[in-house]
């Protein structure tokens, strides 16, 4: 798994890559392919205006009256004879409501533009408000030049007056228009990633399962291995005829069977109260208890355990009431797991503060110890099943890891909540509040 997990990794992360490439690539050219599109439909539309404007246009001169306020002239007639032009013949909104009517024919009515009219010369003799803006936009701005020809010219020379249809911020108007595709690819594109972090997140969430299964029958093999060994050593003492003629010695190796066998039922014990837990068979027999007594109870039966080290356990039983419905058993062997964690994970002396008090209508365990304590780490894993966490650099404590997840399943049972204060080389204080 160690070996091919890399490979996987980087097969799976160039395949993403191309995808993201390819589609990318395909955006852009459907980016240009819209572009020309557009503009060849802006150009048949500045085509359409054209030949329209053109039928009312001709090639002759036209007589033009003095603007008011001039007097005739002498020399009138000489200056005052000149070619039609547009501006003669149409307004503003005329040629403007014939450009909406050509766009409209190509499927443009949404889009902006701004137009001008220039004379043979060059010269704008009719625009827009903004066309001088959006003019010299070369880069997000397509332009359609258009020469209007007169209708009765058989054979068209220039130069003609133009027509100049400007569409600005055409890149907007492109995404606006692709803006269905460009969700789907990016949905797409979302879709294919999260499916990447998944399988990667499952094929770490695997490796890790890996490592723990084998902790796991590593730790059960030895755990289980140890009392055989110690059962089988005394049943062949008990087998020699000197100690079989020594009932204290009898005695002795009998108990030693007994403890060895209670041992090796609880390792068993754990393990399918393990399996019960995913099974979900475990129910609830709520009955009033007292906690105070059930606290006692658990600490006496560390008593041996404890008198095997310096040690200090301090009850302060606050709570008022005492009594609250749980399920015994289940709250049993939870008190049981966390003094017997605070005992294992403790330093050369053992110090072990109990407390109880009441919290409006909830009552407070807490079970402090001055141990040796756990990082950011192991907090954030101590509730999941099989984790333990290191004493010092190796696991030296022994243990399967179901015992916080066990603790944590019967008091979400209970509707309470657990809570973990710890650091390294201080201690560890674990709090349950449960309601009344």
């Amino acid at each position: 798994m160690k070996k091919t997990f890399p490979v996987i990794f980087t097969l799976i992360a160039l395949s993403i890559l191309g995808i993201l490439f390819i589609q990318i690539s395909w955006l852009q050219g459907l980016m240009i392919l819209q572009k020309n599109q557009l503009s060849d439909k802006l150009n048949n539309s500045g085509v359409q205006v054209s030949t329209e404007i053109g039928k009312k246009m001709n090639s002759g001169l036209s007589f033009h009256f003095p603007k008011k306020g001039l007097g005739l002239q002498d020399d009138y007639h000489l200056h005052n004879f000149e070619e039609t032009t547009i501006s003669d013949i149409y307004t503003f909104d005329e040629v403007n409501k014939k450009i909406k009517i050509a766009l409209d024919k190509y499927g443009l009515n949404d889009l902006h533009f701004e137009f001008a009219i220039a004379d043979k010369k060059g010269n704008i003799e009719m625009k827009s408000k903004q066309f001088e803006d959006v003019f010299s936009d070369e880069v997000n701005a397509l332009q359609a030049r258009v020469p209007i020809i007169p209708s009765d010219i058989m054979e068209p020379t220039g130069p003609f007056e133009t027509i100049i249809i400007v569409a600005p911020n055409i890149r907007y108007y492109l995404l606006r228009s692709l803006l269905w595709i460009i969700v789907g690819v990016v949905l797409f594109i979302i879709v294919v990633l999260a499916a990447f972090f998944i399988t990667i997140r499952s094929l770490i969430t695997q490796r890790k399962l890996v490592e723990i299964k084998r902790d796991f029958i590593n730790n059960m093999t030895h755990e289980l291995k140890t009392p055989l060994a110690t059962i089988s050593l005394a049943v062949d003492a008990l087998r020699s005829s000197k100690v079989n003629s020594d009932p204290k010695s009898v005695e002795y190796f009998s108990n030693i069977i007994k403890e060895e066998n209670v041992r090796m039922n609880k390792h068993v014990e754990t393990i399918l109260q393990a399996a019960q837990l995913d099974k979900k068979e475990n129910e609830l027999n709520k009955q009033e208890v007292d906690i105070h007594d059930l606290i006692l109870g658990v600490v006496d039966s560390f008593k041996l355990q404890l008198e095997g080290k310096p040690s200090n356990v301090q009850t302060i039983l606050e709570a008022n009431p005492s009594l609250i419905k749980v399920d015994e058993e289940h709250l049993l062997h939870v008190l049981s797991n966390l003094i017997d964690n605070a005992i294992k994970y403790s330093k050369n002396d053992i110090d072990i503060i109990i407390k109880t008090k009441t919290l409006g209508n909830k009552l407070s365990i807490s079970i402090q110890d001055k141990g040796i304590g756990m990082d950011a780490d192991a907090r954030k894993h101590i509730f999941e099943k099989f984790y333990r966490a290191h004493s010092g650099n190796v696991h030296d404590v022994k243990g399967y890891g179901l015992g916080m997840s066990y603790v944590k399943w019967v008091i979400d049972s209970h509707k309470g909540v657990i809570t973990v204060h710890s650091e390294v080389g201080i201690g560890t204080a674990i709090e349950i509040i449960l309601p009344i």
